[in-house]
């Protein structure tokens, strides 16, 4: 774990360095630096997560108005021929445990190819390839600004810290229209994953936790620690995730993944306890003529911990989540919609802690890219939700949440 650490610290180094100046000598680099000025109007009869309360957008009636951030900074630059290292960093501006810290730090290995397969393997903090519409730089969503409850999910409570290797068999080598991939990952530093959907449930935003972040427990709630940090191994065991991915004519994917962290629900340490999580997750994105891209994608899985006699845990929570999202193109206007359902249901142990959630939201963006540096986006995000643990800080079980954001963008590359 120290060197693995040492190693992200590293990283971290060498993100500064690029931003210093210092790396103009190693040869080609991508460095993106870009920062958010947002304008958020808020309508909830609950604290935001982000202020320890049970709603589930970024920005609440309290916390609306002009904000600055978050900042970005999404590097990649050779390290030889066939490696590259990679770094992601964000300045969130909210009281978080560092600054700036880094949410992805990894070496990446692609060899030159000699038959129609082709190679890459990655080191060090990434995320595992479940997200559909995360493709923008820094691992943010290309079609608004708040990601679905899947992949706001994923940014807060998932991450593979260790290995993983892909293979895909490249169609225009064999002359066929299609490419199949498979990959395969083994990590660790994912022990508590589970805690916050169990203690929150599902949410909606933007917010990635970084691999040193936190993320604030439930204020009043019964057992509150004041803060989550989610990037920890308790039990030494190594988790995997394995996955398939098809592509024709690079219009349409299809993915399929298996995640299950191994984490021993029976083992804790003075601040926190390993949860065993595992999830399957499935997506398809489809490009058609005239600018349209339709994404679906649906999670479900559960997490336990506690110890128990079959080894299963004494507490176990069930959950899953789906959407559709719609988007149009043209020229430097997109406008895209999203719609999708979440829930949660606890199977065993609900004497001790309910943790039920059902909800829907609809989400409406617009963009406009004013050129290569300014990006300007107006989103409208509704959700509906129920869950069963506001009763225990006094609030209001079924809640309506609203917000409007406006963003100005601005980002240059190097």
């Amino acid at each position: 774990m120290a060197v693995l650490r040492t190693g992200l610290r590293c990283s971290g180094l060498l993100l500064w360095a690029v931003c210093c100046g210092v790396t103009h000598a190693a040869g080609p680099y991508d460095l993106t630096v870009q920062l958010d000025l947002r304008l958020t109007a808020a309508q909830s009869p609950l604290s935001s997560f982000s202020q320890g309360g049970l709603g589930l957008l970024r920005y609440d009636e309290s916390h609306q108005g002009l904000h600055a951030g978050p900042l970005m900074l999404d590097y990649s630059g050779p390290v030889t021929d066939t490696i590259r290292a990679a770094a992601v960093a964000f300045a969130n501006f909210d009281g978080d445990k560092n600054p700036i810290d880094l949410t992805e730090a990894y070496l990446e290995w692609r060899p030159v190819p000699t038959s129609p397969l082709r190679w890459r393997t990655q080191v060090g903090a990434f995320y595992p390839p479940i997200s559909m519409e995360n493709r923008a730089a820094g691992w943010q969503s290309l079609y608004s600004i708040s990601s679905s409850a899947i992949n706001t999910w994923i940014g807060e409570e998932v991450r593979a810290v260790g290995a993983q290797t892909s293979a895909t068999l490249v169609g225009a080598a064999i002359h066929r229209p299609f490419d199949i991939g498979v990959v395969a990952g083994v990590y660790g530093w994912n022990d508590p994953m589970g805690v916050v959907i169990q203690r929150r449930g599902w949410a909606i935003h933007d917010r990635q936790t970084a691999l040193w972040g936190r993320l604030p427990d439930i204020k009043g709630m019964p057992h509150a620690d004041g803060s989550f940090e989610l990037f920890h191994e308790i039990d030494t065991r190594p988790g995997f995730h394995a996955g398939l991915e098809a592509s024709y004519r690079n219009q349409l994917v299809v993915r399929a993944m298996r995640y299950d962290n191994r984490g021993d629900p029976a083992l804790c340490n003075s601040q926190e306890c390993a949860w065993l999580s595992r999830f399957n997750a499935y997506g398809a994105r489809l490009e058609l003529p005239q600018g349209w891209t339709v994404i679906s994608q649906w999670l479900d899985g559960d997490t336990s911990v506690g110890k128990s006699l079959d080894g299963r845990g004494s507490h176990i929570l069930g959950y899953w989540s789906d959407f559709v999202l719609v988007s149009k193109t043209a020229g430097p206007h997109r406008i895209t919609a999203r719609y999708e359902r979440f829930h949660t249901k606890t199977l065993l142990g609900a004497n001790k802690f309910n943790s039920n959630q059902d909800g829907a939201a609809f989400m409406l963006s617009y963009r406009y890219q004013l050129n290569d540096q300014w990006q300007l986006t107006a989103e409208g995000l509704k959700v509906d939700s129920s869950i069963s643990q506001r009763a225990l800080v006094a609030a209001p079980l079924d809640a309506r949440e609203s917000s409007l954001q406006l963003l100005a963008r601005y980002s240059f590359s190097l």
